[in-house]
């Protein structure tokens, strides 16, 4: 079992310049389109993959019941095309909390710490919230 403040996952990721470029495409950003420095949410590219294995395979959680709930960049540095990346994932809290409408549902917030392989540096931090909301009683 998972518990709050245990690492759940690493993995390294290289900000690839191309990869910068196509994603402020994609969000229709002009700011960051010819720069070397990643738009405000490129880090979601690369917990992606994490998000899905954390939502499908480590919390098991039903993915028809489930919505993201918040998501939260926090930058130490700028984040630059050609840098290298060890990305640390953690189980920052779960709880169970009674919705508004009646109901239980299962809260969870990770947070993903990016810190440059070449200095050591924390240079960016994202913290996301998942709700799963109880199966509907027969």
């Amino acid at each position: 079992m998972i518990a709050a403040g245990d690492i759940i996952e690493e993995w390294d990721f290289t900000v690839e310049p191309g990869k910068l470029r196509e994603f402020a495409r994609a969000v229709h950003d002009v700011h960051w389109q010819d720069s070397d420095i990643a738009p405000p949410t490129f880090p979601v590219v690369a917990s992606a993959n994490f998000v899905e294995r954390l939502v499908t395979s480590r919390l098991a959680l039903d993915r028809s019941r489930t919505v993201h709930g918040e998501q939260r960049y926090d930058y130490f540095e700028p984040l630059r095309g050609g840098d290298r990346l060890r990305c640390t994932a953690r189980l920052v809290g779960e709880e169970i909390k009674t919705g508004r409408r009646g109901g239980s549902m299962r809260v969870i917030t990770t947070m993903v710490e990016f810190r440059s392989i070449a200095t050591g540096r924390l240079v960016c931090r994202e913290t996301m919230t998942s709700i799963e909301k109880a199966a509907a009683e027969p």
